[in-house]
């Protein structure tokens, strides 16, 4: 029996194991960086076959299928994405097939040998593929197209890099920053731009407070996620994770939890589901809080009408720092890739050099769901005209990755829920920082030691 097969057996038996999302709005968020969702495909395009493709020799007429989950408007985007793959290869077809429950969907795929060319990688399906031979490598083609690794930001790649071969191509990322409503910041006297270290953001979160009872307006929204807080580790210099053992309970991990759930203590912060809302995104659209910490995940939903906020006015700055400290930021992303089993494997590298390379990147710019993974493009005018986006895109040169940080794709989901039931302890006041994070921290090793 080959590796692949012994693998897909073994995988069709874990299928109900579950599922831990990387990012977005409320406490978690599905795989894409954006939103999951539902429906649309590309239409195939035929034509000659072509020997070149996008710069590449590729098979003769091959015809790829291309997975992946997303909204309604992430669906169209790879559907527009497929038809500029097309048009750059005429010789080749390549049909987007929405999913739904994507990771579960997916690894049936793959168990029952029914697995596209061209899918969405995130690093918990990296974590499973990658090992058991799964995954097209696509160095070689990489190198025939002059790709550099480098072109990228850096964490947003080496997630999907194993061994010293290159799996997957990040799409593009999103990463934590501070949006602020410039009216009430204004009313309040506060100079968005003046807010750089952790003192200047808890006097502007106490100057934005005002009123009493239901009807309070907050200065900022809280999220006891660890994919929020867990920021604010990195930026006194700590980390997570220290050969195989947490260190996320020392001095400086417990000073930057204490400072998150200062804003609680002090008034001038709620919890967004304190404050009947969903998550911060919701709370700060209504004008409950005057400033959130979110990804570009925030952007489309502020300027929907259903959510009754395209009359309010914001900006977004880098999360501040401590003093002596250094930034930091959660970065979400996913990527690219192509399976091991293809029929054309040439075809299939070049659809996935294609779609997370730069002209496709620069198509989706405007967007404004996420920001290129290609470094280049940080420089394109549209960052110029538009700040907000700046801030969100110039945070990849300095943002990290959960799946790299927290005990590994395969680790992360254990690890990060341990990380939340402390955060939840504390901001119950069951527990001081210190015992949620050492009680954390002992379920965390035991995790780390399987």
């Amino acid at each position: 029996m080959n590796r692949t097969r012994a693998f897909a057996l073994a995988l069709a038996t874990a299928l109900l194991v579950p599922l831990i999302a990387a990012c977005g709005a409320g406490t978690t968020q599905t795989a894409p960086t954006t939103a999951p969702a539902t429906g649309g495909e590309a239409p195939a395009t035929g034509g000659q076959a072509a020997a070149n493709c996008y710069g590449l020799e590729v098979e003769p007429g091959a015809t790829l299928r291309f997975q992946a989950a997303g909204n309604p408007t992430e669906q169209q985007l790879y559907t527009e994405g497929a038809a500029r793959f097309m048009e750059a290869c005429p010789g080749v077809t390549l049909t987007f097939e929405p999913l739904n429950d994507y990771q579960t969907q997916m690894k049936a795929a793959f168990a029952a040998g029914t697995a596209p060319d061209v899918f969405l990688l995130d690093g918990e399906l990296m974590g499973a593929f990658a090992p058991n031979g799964l995954l097209l490598a696509l160095d070689e083609a990489m190198a025939a197209k002059g790709v550099s690794p480098s072109s990228y930001f850096e964490p947003t790649l080496t997630l999907y890099q194993q061994d010293g071969k290159t799996y997957g191509l990040p799409k593009d990322f999103n990463p934590l920053v501070v949006f602020i409503n410039t009216d009430l910041a204004e009313a309040a006297g506060v100079d968005p731009a003046s807010i750089t270290t952790w003192d200047d953001w808890k006097e502007a979160a106490a100057a934005m407070t005002q009123g009493d009872g239901p009807g309070k307006q907050y200065g900022l929204c809280l999220n006891s996620d660890i994919l929020r807080s867990g920021a604010f580790i990195f930026q006194t210099g700590n980390d997570f994770i220290v050969d195989n053992q947490a260190v996320f309970n020392d001095a400086n991990g417990v000073r930057a939890i204490e400072f998150w759930k200062s804003f609680k203590d002090e008034g001038s912060g709620a919890l967004f589901g304190d404050l009947g809302k969903g998550w911060c995104g919701e709370a700060f659209a209504g004008r409950n809080t005057a400033m959130a910490v979110e990804g570009g995940w925030i952007v489309p939903f502020l300027a929907d009408p259903a959510n009754g906020a395209t009359d309010l006015n914001y900006t977004a700055i880098p999360l501040p720092i401590p003093d002596g400290g250094e930034q930091a930021s959660w970065l979400f992303t996913n990527a690219f890739a192509a399976n091991a089993a293809t029929q054309y494997p040439k075809a299939a590298a070049a659809a996935v050099l294609f779609l997370a390379g730069p002209e496709n990147q620069q198509a989706l710019i405007s967007s404004g769901l996420a920001q290129p993974t290609w470094k280049e493009l940080a420089n394109d005018p549209y960052y110029t005209d538009n700040p907000v986006a700046r801030t969100l895109v110039e945070a990849g040169n300095y943002g990290r990755l959960a799946d790299s940080v927290l005990g590994g794709p395969v680790k992360k989901g254990d690890v990060i829920a341990k990380l939340n039931e402390a955060q939840e302890r504390i901001f119950l006041d069951t527990q001081s920082v210190q015992e949620a994070l050492d009680q954390a921290a002992q379920e965390v090793n035991e995790i780390l030691a399987r």
